[in-house]
């Protein structure tokens, strides 16, 4: 309480507040001093008490104040009127029940005048207006009239029309002075103020302004504005004010209401007119808005109108007054005021949500702010603010009162803060009355009413056109001012947002959904009409009318709220046709066209998910190929935390990531993110949950995340639909203020709150039109469907942020509840899932059902009309081009179906499959326009051909289609008939075998003339597919060519027989393939060509077999040259031409094409036959092979040039291998060169770099071009080139083609006339190898256990072997061997020969050679009964020659000099020898006739003298010595004879030495190799036939090397003979039956359909793995099936990996199938499965070109050809290709082998066969050669090794081992020769050949002696009979084996000293 003091100072300030002789001054002074010291009860109490003296204060104060003032304004007497002033508040605060009752009621209306007087200065009247409005409450309805008259002159400048009031409020009358209370005299009271003497009261004086305003305050007229707003805020200060006694709350609340209703009855009516009081949201009036104009005389009462506006909103936006209250709560020690402040607020909101005539009039007030006219700022903001307003009651978390349902139960009051914040400053008792009262309830009015009403008024905002008002608005920035119309646009689009997330997150009944959608109906037609009237289609009317700029944002709202609506309620159909008419008759409107299409984009989606279990988004077939995985990642990385792979686009795997659609990778950069996307989605499992989560990361739950459905939400429009400056600001704001939960949804805020998600899109003022811009043109191949997918336009939330106006998306596909079943995967089963119909046919369930979305997608499609009404051609084409890439969505719809997801079964064929064909109608309907409309024409073409591509044009359609194929085909527009010729994709029409597609034949061969006869060289011009189109047809079988065609005019449909067509269709190709500019139709027109010179060569017009065999497959089996049919053939006339054209173009300097000429001609090369049938082709193929080389043979050659040129020697060694020998050895000049000679001198001039002859073309054709004007293979076909050249490159390619040249030079002078040998083609080198049959001649088996794990020391260390290096490629390995058992005596049966052999091993770049040789001595003898004899023991052996024949089978007879010849073509042979012939003689005529390629060039006959290379008198000498050798040997013969001996055995010559020969000697006389006393040389027939071979000369020394032998050599050697001498090639055969489409079915094929079968008999020839000696591709001889195809020639091999002959009986076998399958760079596919076949079915990295056959059925096959990017172009067959049976196989074959090679060529630093068997034979030359002396080389010769291995052999002998080199080491003292060679036979040597007693001869005797004494000089000359003296040598005795006689005779002397020692 007080203290004492101041308790005393109130009484006694009391008591001179009382005292009335006091001024009124003081007294005043003391009430402020009791009021300032007393409670507001007790002030009320004074005031009550004292209530008389208090007036008097105030009005003695005021007159004195207002006298003061009158004389001088100055401070001190504006301070008594402020005190005076003072003392009025209090008496009107504390005193409200006295001024109730009209008390001082005259006296205050003086005052009040006084105080509102308009001279005035406006902060006294201001506060007038408040002492008025707080006495005008009090009054309340009992206020007299001139106190009404006074209120409705409050408002200056405002002309209220007075009722029953005349004249000033001053005037009064007289009968209200008698009613007074004071008039009347019986109460005993006079009156205090008036003398009541009169009887008329006193006048009163004239009202002046009782303070003027300053100077500084502007004396302006008034405006009404201005004193609105003052009365308006006024009258809320005013509130709460007043201190009544009892029920204070509720008398404030209705003192309120009084003002507020006074103020609707006095003001509103005058400033607005059209306020409509009737308006009410409990019975809403729903008359759709009309267009308006602007009146300027409105314009005025306007801005009253706004300031009405803001005031409303300041208590009825919920978020504005919850800040501030906030604000409020939050600050210690609030004062007052300011508390006060807020309670006014809250009762002001109490008052306007009390009644429903309140409520109406709040959303009256909002009405007229929709309808304001944009013609100022405050207009333009007072729109935003009843927006804000509207959209934050729709998502407010306490919705005002109006919006509650009528029958809900209030909401709880229970939330975060205790009391909602709206009631928290309430006093109990209001709260108590408001909460309990009827009226609550009454004034609910429920959301959907309130919706229906805003819906409805704020269209008001698009139906006023501002374009033509010429104003400008300031903005923030000063360079930029804003206009009307931009303005209105930005209020649109935040109604259109409101719109939109009123669609998307508000549960709305069906009236308010039809009101939406009736609305938007208007909107649409009013605003996008209007504008189409009032603008012109100039450049810039788009941005000059609220429809240019909105169109887009209109239609995307209107059409994305009608298909919502059709999920959630049942639509009227008269609004359908409602619908309908509006959009029909908008689609001259760009914007309609595109929001169409993005509408369709999406639905497409929904529809493929929920119909066919399909996700657009995650393509299975994108799901399972490898290729797109990393793409999957990379995209996934920008959208938000997704688990899901559904980001990649869905594009064909040829396409990869084709043409994203430029508008939306524009917005992708420019926007933040698009991570509405994926904002929700639908679960794979029923989740309790009501609402559809966000798609979150399930990458914990397993290997692979759980692939959720996408949301699939709108395509960006052309913006969104709040500004970027506002979007910034939202995300400044976003980390402080918490998002509100959305309406409805309190399940999504937890995810909502991810800051991924804030993200949001742009604005719509902020993008380009870029994608108006770029749909106007014919966009080749832009047909991509997910590039436009339909993303938030104008995005929305899920909710609305606190203070934010964000753009709402619209997701079209949003599920809509948990009854939504059709759910991903579901498919055409989720209908009976969820047992309801859904809402669109009738039933209760929401959302979206594969019932629902089939019709909403047709619906939606349809919604334009007939689209061939479309006025515009432009939009005609752009609608023409979105239903192809929705057809195109559809067709991967349908190609997606039925794939296997683990690739081990096949799923069985889909139930419901996609309606592709259904806009074929509009194709055919489009086709009749006239030629404005040609883009939409062309459009629809394509639609049409990929219509018929994919088999969806029926038998109905048929006519149709042929009918508009043949008017187009046969008409002028070439575009159109490039368009048809294009998109039929060549010979695909062929192979879909359409139902008399053959009509049109001649049409098409007609428009293919046209094309390729024309010059028009683009991208668009079909060349290429029009030349695979002939040449499909060019070697058509002649019985499936059409017998009736259409004849080719336009206006004609009559049939024609056209017999001919193939030859025209010959003509044609002839000259695409001579003159056609583009490349890669001229590589497509040589490879037909060249298929058609192999029918025809396959197939000769004669023999009636020919025909019938047409279409069998031919296997191509090698057959040996002598075994041919020989057939009577006539060949087609015109394939000489053909071969010209093909020989013209290896000139060509076009790489790729003349590799394609290449590969074209080798085909021909198979059928060497059938061409050297026809006359002069032979020699005319070599020649223009020969000529192309030296054109093509480039001084500086790149990459290319050098495939080019290796492509062409090996063809020429192919034709050369190919045309019969004799053709190729014929001479075709006068002077008798020959092919072979003419190729041979090309090929040498190549490899030696011979400067080329001058060039000389072919044929001199100028019809032929050789220039290339259209490169089309430039990016995609070309062969590798190095960006530049340098030296090295250079040397590099020069080399490689040298080596070329000379590995087919050898392979001719080796293989020509010899292919394939009696082996087969299999091999072309010898298998045989040095250790072969040393020490297993007579064990079988040992060889092939010794050829895996070779002993190579016991090689490297054998005495019978020696490597000499012959030249730098040729390395030569002499063997001697004991003679080997052949059976039937082999090639010398009957003959007497040496028993030793000699063994010739050539390695060179052509391959390993073997020659056995032996030494002839006799012809066996007549009388070869007689027992053999032993030889006598010769201890004086004569020097003979042992390559002299012995004559002992024939008499001594003087010699003839006459002899008989044979005829040249007569073998000789032992049983015709007579002495008068020459046996030789005639052997060499024989050979020459037999074998003429063994003739030398300069010789005529191989038995023909050659010129006498010396003198006569030499001659006649040497003759007289070898005649008299002759006689001796003779004589010696004689003798030995008739000496009787002992048969002696041949010693065996095995290095076993445990088997003899069992051969007797075949004379009765012994040969010379029968005497035992002759000594043998291991080396010595070696030796022997190296010298007659000519190698052992001088003159050859410089070139003959010996290698030096070792372990590392003989490693190396087997590294040479393991490099391939031929190209190898391995290529995988899949096999795939009908139904089969996955990898597990297809590899466990064990068998195929029997056309299969011999399509793979046909590639090639079986082999059976376990003996095959060739290629084998990698394949082991066991373990994947018994046998493979196999295919070569002489200068290839292929094997053939086949599936079906692999066996896949267990997992071990499955896997080895699929790794050599998977790792063949070629596939080839044999598939009867009614779907293409593809490449990720067979996973692997590796198939770099898939080769595809499919059989049709008509007998002919369809063949593609898919390749990687990176492989160049290469023939025979392209892609798309239809083919006879006849050449299937061989044309499969030769593309397969083209692929190989071109994919190996394609490769860096790619080495041939013929460059790695080089290197390996430059390795062993380089490594191993060693340099020796010519003494050494030639002691090598007779000695293999050294003797530098005594010491070697003597330990071996210490240890009892078997000497391997007891043949070199002759004991010179004691040895005798029979006692070595006894003991080389018992001592049994491993390795290394013991010699046997063979025949003696002074040749042997020198190579023992030479090997004995190992001198570097040569052997010394030899007396006749040798010394018989045995002398002694410090040498130490070496005894082999120990069985030697000390006594035996010795060898001739040593020419060297004993002592000197050996290294």
């Amino acid at each position: 309480m007080f203290t004492k003091k101041s308790h005393a100072d109130v009484k006694k300030s009391t008591a001179k507040l009382q005292d009335c002789k006091k001024d009124s001054a003081s007294r005043l002074r003391h009430l402020r001093m009791i009021l300032d010291n007393v409670e507001l009860e007790e002030s009320k109490s004074l005031f009550e008490t004292n209530y008389s003296h208090v007036y008097f204060i105030l009005y003695d104060t005021f007159i004195q104040a207002e006298a003061n003032l009158k004389q001088k304004v100055h401070k001190a007497h504006r301070e008594e009127l402020d005190g005076s002033l003072w003392l009025l508040e209090k008496i009107l605060c504390l005193l409200p029940e006295l001024l109730a009752r009209r008390w001082q009621c005259h006296s205050l209306s003086r005052i009040m005048a006084k105080l509102l007087h308009l001279g005035n200065s406006p902060k006294l009247r201001r506060e007038g207006v408040r002492y008025f409005l707080l006495w005008y409450q009090t009054l309340g309805e009992n206020a007299p009239n001139y106190v009404h008259a006074m209120y409705a002159d409050l408002i200056p400048g405002l002309i209220v029309p007075q009722k029953g009031v005349a004249g000033p409020d001053t005037e009064f009358s007289a009968s209200d002075f008698l009613t007074h209370p004071n008039m009347k005299a019986d109460g005993g009271m006079a009156s205090v103020f008036h003398d009541n003497a009169f009887s008329h009261p006193v006048q009163s004086s004239e009202l002046v302004a009782l303070l003027p305003p300053s100077s500084s305050e502007k004396s302006a007229p008034p405006d009404p504005r201005d004193g609105l707003e003052v009365l308006l805020n006024s009258m809320v200060h005013t509130a709460a004010c007043l201190r009544w006694r009892d029920n204070r709350a509720q008398k404030d609340h209705k003192a309120f209401a009084f003002l507020l209703q006074r103020f609707m009855d006095v003001f509103l009516p005058v400033f607005s007119p059209g306020f409509d009081v009737s308006c009410s949201i409990y019975s809403p009036r729903l008359d759709l808005p009309v267009m308006r104009s602007i009146n300027k005389k409105e314009e005025v009462m306007a801005s009253c109108v706004v300031v009405l506006i803001n005031w409303v909103s300041r208590f009825t936006h919920e978020r504005l007054l919850s800040n501030r209250l906030d604000c409020t709560l939050h600050i210690e020690d609030v004062d007052h005021v300011r508390l006060l402040g807020y309670q006014q607020g809250l009762i002001v909101r109490d008052v306007f949500y009390v009644s429903r005539e309140n409520i109406n009039f709040v959303h009256e007030v909002y009405r007229q702010a929709f309808l304001l006219n944009f013609t100022s700022k405050p207009q333009i903001e007072a729109i935003r603010t009843a927006i804000a307003v509207y959209r934050d009651w729709m998502t407010g978390e306490t919705p005002p009162p109006f919006l509650l349902e009528p029958n809900d139960d209030p909401p709880p009051q229970s939330t975060a803060g205790g009391t909602p914040r709206s009631q928290r400053l309430r006093t109990p008792s209001y709260v108590g009355a408001m909460a309990g009262s009827k009226d609550q309830l009454a004034i609910r009015a429920g959301r959907q009413n309130v919706l229906q009403v805003f819906v409805t008024n704020a269209a008001n905002v698009f139906l006023v056109n501002t374009a033509n008002l010429n104003i400008c608005f300031p903005t923030r920035t000063r360079t930029y001012r804003s206009t009307p119309l931009e303005e209105q646009t930005e209020i649109c689009k935040k109604v259109l947002n409101v719109y939109r997330t009123m669609v998307m997150n508000t549960e709305m009944d069906s009236r308010t959904w039809e009101q939406l959608l009736l609305v938007l109906l208007q909107v649409t037609s009013v605003v996008l009409h209007q504008n189409n009237h009032h603008s012109t289609p100039s450049g810039g009317s788009k941005s000059a009318t609220l429809g240019g700029i909105l169109g887009s944002a209109i239609f995307q709202t209107l059409i994305v709220t009608w298909i919502r609506a059709h999920t959630k309620v049942p639509v009227n159909v008269q609004l359908w046709e409602k619908f309908l008419n509006v959009l029909q008759s908008l689609t001259h409107r760009e914007e309609l066209i595109v929001e169409w299409n993005k509408t369709m984009q999406t639905l497409t989606r929904v529809f493929s998910r929920y119909t066919y279990g399909i996700s657009l988004l995650d393509l299975p077939l994108d799901r399972v190929a490898e290729s797109r995985a990393e793409k999957r990642r990379r995209i996934g990385s920008v959208w938000q935390g997704s688990g899901s792979s559904s980001n990649a686009n869905g594009s064909n795997a040829a396409a990869a990531a084709i043409s994203q659609n430029r508008q939306r990778e524009s917005l992708a950069e420019s926007s933040s993110s698009r991570s509405e996307e994926t904002s929700v989605q639908v679960p794979l499992t029923n989740h309790p949950r009501p609402h559809h989560q966000h798609s979150q990361s399930q990458g914990g739950q397993g290997s692979r995340p759980v692939p959720l459905t996408p949301m699939l939400s709108r395509s960006y429009s052309e913006g969104s639909l709040a500004s970027a400056a506002r979007n910034s600001r939202i995300r400044r704001r976003r980390a402080a203020t918490p998002k509100p939960k959305p309406l409805q949804q309190p399940q999504l805020t937890e995810n909502r709150t991810n800051p991924q998600d804030l993200r949001r899109a742009m604005s719509l003022d902020s993008l380009s039109r870029k994608g108006e811009e770029e749909t106007d043109s014919y966009r080749e191949g832009d047909n991509e469907s997910g590039a436009g997918s339909r993303s938030p336009s104008p995005t929305a939330s899920s909710g609305i942020e606190g203070g934010s106006i964000k753009d709402a998306q619209l997701q079209i596909d949003a599920s809509l509840d948990d009854a939504n079943s059709g759910s991903y995967g579901s498919g055409s089963g989720s209908v009976s899932g969820s047992g309801r119909r859904c809402i669109i046919l009738g039933g209760s369930a929401e959302g979206w059902h594969p019932d629902s979305t089939s019709i909403m997608w047709k619906r939606m499609l349809g919604a334009l009309g007939d689209v061939n009404r479309i006025p515009k051609a432009e939009l005609h084409a752009q609608v023409f081009m979105h239903l192809l890439e929705m057809t195109q969505n559809l067709i991967k719809i349908k190609q997606n179906q039925g794939i296997s997801t683990d690739n081990q079964s096949t799923p069985p064929p889909p139930v419901l499959v996609p309606p592709i064909g259904i806009v074929a109608p509009w194709c055919y309907g489009s086709l009749t326009l006239d030629r404005s409309f040609k883009k939409g024409k062309l459009w629809a073409l394509q639609l049409l051909c990929s219509l018929a591509i994919q088999g969806a044009v029926g038998m109905q359609q048929l006519p149709l289609f042929y009918h508009a194929l043949h008017q187009l085909l046969t008409g002028e527009d070439r575009d159109l008939i490039y368009a048809i010729l294009k998109h039929l994709e060549g010979p695909r029409l062929l192979s879909l075998l359409l139902p008399g597609h053959t009509l049109l034949l001649l049409d098409l061969v007609h428009a293919s003339a046209i094309l390729l006869t024309s010059l028009e060289v683009s991208r668009n011009t079909p060349r290429a597919e029009v030349a695979a189109l002939l040449g499909s047809l060019l070697c058509y079988p002649s019985s499936l060519l059409p017998r009736p065609v259409l004849q080719p005019s336009p206006q004609k449909f009559e049939l024609m027989e056209c017999p001919d067509l193939q030859d025209h269709i010959l003509n044609i190709v002839l000259r695409c393939a001579r003159r056609e500019p583009s490349a890669k139709a001229r590589c497509i027109a040589l490879s037909q060509l060249g298929q058609w010179l192999l029918l025809k060569l396959s197939q000769p017009s004669s023999g009636s077999a020919a025909s019938s065999r047409s279409n069998l497959f031919q296997q191509a089996v090698p057959h040996h040259k002598d075994v041919h049919p020989k057939e009577t053939q006539v060949f087609n006339p015109r394939i000489k031409e053909v071969l010209q054209v093909l020989l013209q173009a290896l000139q060509l300097k076009h790489h790729t094409i003349a590799m394609v000429a290449v590969d074209s001609l080798k085909l021909c090369a198979e059928r060497g036959r059938q061409l050297a049938a026809i006359e002069r082709v032979p020699q005319l193929i070599i020649t223009a092979l020969c000529k192309a080389l030296e054109i093509q043979n480039v001084s500086k050659p790149k990459d290319s040039d050098k495939v080019v040129l290796t492509s062409l020697m090996l063809c020429l060694g192919e034709f050369c291998m190919a045309i019969p020998a004799s053709l190729m050895l014929a001479p075709f000049n006068e002077k008798g060169d020959t092919l072979v000679l003419q190729v041979l001198r090309v090929l040498l001039q190549v490899a030696s770099g011979a400067p080329r002859h001058e060039r000389v073309k072919l044929t001199a054709d100028d019809d032929f071009d050789m220039h290339i004007a259209h490169d089309d293979l430039q990016g995609d076909g070309r062969l590798p080139e190095a960006s530049y050249q340098t030296s090295e490159t250079i040397q590099v390619c020069i080399t490689a083609i040298k080596l070329c040249a000379k590995a087919v030079s050898m392979h001719l002078v080796t293989h020509i006339g010899h292919f394939p040998m009696g082996i087969g083609a299999s091999r072309l080198s010898s298998m045989v190898e040095e250790q072969d049959d040393i020490g297993s001649s007579g064990f079988g088996g040992q060889v092939e256990a010794r050829r895996d794990s070779v002993e190579l020391p016991s090689v490297v260390s054998a005495q019978n072997m020696q490597l000499f290096m012959l030249n730098s490629g040729l390395v030569a390995s002499f063997i001697e061997l004991p003679t080997l058992k052949l059976p039937g005596g082999g090639i010398t049966a009957g003959l007497v020969t040496a028993e030793k052999q000699v063994r010739v091993l050539m390695r060179d770049l052509n391959g390993k050679a073997c020659w056995d040789a032996s030494i002839l001595y006799s012809e066996p003898r007549k009388s070869e009964e007689a027992p053999p004899r032993t030889m006598p023991k010769i201890h004086h052996p004569q020097p003979l020659d042992s390559m002299v024949s012995s004559m002992v089978t024939h008499e001594l007879q003087t010699p003839r000099h006459t002899l008989r010849h044979r005829p040249p073509g007569v073998l000789p042979v032992a049983k015709d020898m007579a002495p008068d012939l020459d046996q030789l003689d005639d052997m060499l005529a024989y050979i020459g006739h037999t074998s003429p390629e063994c003739v030398a060039p300069t010789v005529s006959q191989l038995n023909a003298p050659s010129s006498n290379p010396i003198s006569g008198n030499l001659e006649a000498q040497a003759i007289s010595v070898i005649l008299n050798q002759r006689l001796l040997e003779q004589e010696y013969v004689t003798h030995s004879a008739q000496a009787p001996s002992p048969a002696l055995r041949h010693a065996s010559s095995s290095s076993s030495l445990q088997q003899q020969d069992q051969r007797s000697i075949h004379s009765t006389t012994a040969s010379f190799d029968s005497l035992p006393t002759r000594t043998e040389m291991p080396f010595q027939y070696c030796r022997l036939l190296f010298s007659h071979l000519g190698l052992a000369g001088w003159e050859r020394r410089s070139r003959t090397h010996l290698l030096q032998r070792s372990e590392k050599l003989m490693r190396e050697l087997r590294n040479v003979d393991l490099q391939k001498c031929r190209e190898t090639h391995k290529m995988a055969v899949i096999y795939v039956a009908a139904g089969q489409e996955d990898k597990g079915s297809i590899l466990r094929n064990t068998s195929g359909s029997s056309t299969y079968e011999m399509f793979v008999s046909a590639l090639g020839w079986e082999i059976d793995l376990e003996t095959h000696n060739g290629f084998l591709g990698g394949l082991p001889r066991q373990g994947c099936g018994a046998t493979a195809p196999y295919y070569a020639t002489p200068f290839l091999e292929v094997v053939y990996h086949v599936a079906t002959r692999m066996p896949s009986d267990s997992s071990e076998a499955m896997l080895l199938k699929t790794r050599h399958l998977g790792n063949d760079e070629v596939h080839i596919v044999w598939s009867e499965h009614h779907r293409d076949y593809r490449r990720d079915i067979l996973p692997t990295e590796f198939c770099d070109v898939l080769i595809v056959v499919y059989p049709l059925r008509n007998g002919l096959f369809r063949v593609t050809v898919n390749r990687k990017p990176e492989v160049p172009w290469f023939g025979p067959l392209a892609n798309e290709s239809v083919v006879s049976g006849a050449c299937l196989a061989t044309l499969i074959r030769a593309t397969a082998i083209n692929a190989s090679r071109t994919k190996r060529a394609a490769l860096p630093l790619y080495q041939q066969f013929y460059e790695e068997r080089n290197r390996s034979l430059d390795s062993v030359s380089s490594r191993y050669k060693e340099s020796t002396t010519f003494e050494d080389f030639a002691s090598r010769i007779y000695n293999p090794m050294p003797l530098s291995t005594l010491g070697t052999l003597r330990e071996s002998n210490a240890s009892s081992s078997a000497a391997p080199l007891a043949s070199a080491l002759l004991d010179h003292n004691r040895a005798s020769v029979k006692g070595w060679v006894q003991a080389s036979i018992d001592s049994a040597p491993i390795m290394g050949l013991a010699p046997s007693a063979s025949a003696g001869s002074t040749a042997a005797m020198e190579a023992a002696t030479g090997m004995a004494s190992a001198s570097p000089r040569g052997p010394r000359k030899l007396g006749a009979p040798f010394k018989n003296v045995t002398k002694k040598h410090s040498l130490q005795q070496i005894v082999v084996g120990g069985g030697g006689s000390a006594s035996g005779d010795t060898p001739p002397e040593s020419p060297t000293l004993p002592q000197r020692r050996f290294k």
